[in-house]
């Protein structure tokens, strides 16, 4: 491993995205309305579907080729009486009696294998307008997760309370410099901060690699990283800053002369560099030339005023994460490959996953059948294959079943399993 190599920004993107969902008046400004009595009668006969079932049903509906499953719980505390899954998305819809009828979670995996958050977003949009409510929705953003990933980071030299600091701004009574910070390790080897967890706005920086490793099994993820000139044997750890943007500050965050608020999903793409620097502050500083951004990594210095500290330099690469030009056409043709890239890389995990735990049950099989490997290896394997066609007719004769049909139903339940997959630290820690 090069020490000497400076930090790279080897990957940058959305990674969790919200969109509260509402019609929309003759203004085409959001308004509050119940759904139609017709999609109402839908959604419970779906619902009854599975509650019968006892599990998630596949309806009738489908993004991209992919159907959606109806649950039989709704979610939240009440709100969300209806929850649709499929693996690019979840769909949590309500009668409209509040605020609005419906709100979309992007999966972190959907998000990644899109052009772009506005890609992303238009396809959904035109799910929920021409096939789900049939009219003219307003999205807005509800909660949006940022994120750039660093190789060659020495996180492990950093002092949390020390060399972290935030600057209080005039506006926003969240906005405090004395931050809820926590410290996280895995055995002796630090493996993570959080930062005003729960907050309005909060941060959280944590091995990517490990947590790749260990929990949610991306590893399409190094493929992304690669393309963007990560080498795993220089510099082997890859460090996230991820900073999570709700509701409140997202209405609140502003920049003089350009815009107020991040509302309309459609100008989230352009508004990410302003989250970003707002965030993690600008390179060189605010407009007083002082250092600005609600968090930064500093240089300890004399001035008894913390928030006047100097940026580290590893953190001025962390300000330019979405700053960072690319080459003309590299970044589109980039784009258009990591779709195929993931679904490649998962495919794989999967097929691997599924040899490794058939040769586990195989030789299970085999010690518990006594065979002790007289004939060979091959000779063993081929007997325990053998032995298993002979009595899995048998075996399914006995419940009425056929292979085929299992394979089938396995397969809608793969799919459906899919939706499950939410990223690990926002489960385990953002609750």
């Amino acid at each position: 491993m090069d020490t000497n190599k400076p930090p790279l920004i080897v990957g940058r993107g959305v990674d969790t995205l919200v969109l509260n969902v509402s019609f929309r008046d003759g203004q085409h400004k959001p308004c509050k309305r119940e759904i139609p009595h017709e999609l109402k009668e839908q959604l419970d006969a779906w619902k009854q579907a599975a509650i019968t079932a006892e599990e998630p049903i596949p309806v009738p509906l489908s993004f991209e080729g992919v159907n959606l499953h109806m649950y039989p719980n709704g979610a939240g505390k009440g709100q969300w009486r209806w929850l649709l899954r499929c693996e690019s998305f979840n769909l949590l819809v309500s009668m409209g009696r509040l605020n609005c009828v419906a709100q979309v979670r992007f999966s972190s995996e959907f998000l990644w294998s899109c052009r772009g958050v506005d890609d992303a977003i238009v396809r959904v949009e035109e799910f929920l307008v021409h096939h789900f409510f049939q009219e003219c929705v307003y999205l807005q953003v509800s909660e949006v997760h940022l994120c750039a990933d660093i190789a060659g980071w020495d996180v492990e030299s950093i002092d949390q309370r020390r060399d972290f600091v935030s600057r209080s701004r005039k506006r926003g009574t969240y906005e405090v410099t004395d931050l809820d910070m926590q410290d996280f390790s895995y055995g002796l080897t630090r493996s993570g901060f959080l930062f005003s967890r729960g907050g309005p706005i909060s941060c959280v920086i944590y091995d990517k690699t490990r947590e790749i490793r260990q929990q949610s099994q991306k590893w399409w993820f190094h493929d992304l990283w690669q393309a963007n000139g990560w080498d795993m044997e220089e510099q082997p750890v890859v460090w996230r800053v991820e900073f999570r943007f709700k509701r409140e500050v997202l209405h609140e965050l502003s920049v003089e002369g350009q815009f107020e608020g991040v509302e309309d999903a459609f100008s989230l793409l352009e508004r990410i560099p302003h989250m970003w620097a707002y965030a993690a502050g600008h390179v060189g500083g605010g407009e007083d030339g002082l250092p600005d951004g609600w968090l930064r990594l500093v240089v300890p210095g004399a001035d008894s005023n913390r928030s006047r500290w100097v940026t580290h330099a590893d953190w001025t690469e962390v300000q330019r994460a979405f700053e960072v030009p690319s080459e003309e056409g590299e970044e589109e043709e980039q784009e258009s490959d990591k779709a195929q890239v993931i679904r490649k890389r998962k495919y794989q995990a999967n097929l691997d996953r599924a040899v490794a735990s058939t040769v586990g049950y195989l030789s299970s099989m085999a010690a518990w059948l006594g065979r002790d490997g007289e004939a060979g290896e091959e000779a063993d394997l081929l007997y325990m294959i053998a032995w298993l066609r002979e009595r899995t007719p048998v075996y399914l004769g006995k419940r009425a079943r056929k292979f085929a049909k299992e394979v089938e139903r396995k397969r809608i339940r793969f799919e459906r399993q899919r939706a499950y997959e939410q990223d690990w630290f926002y489960g385990s820690y953002a609750a």
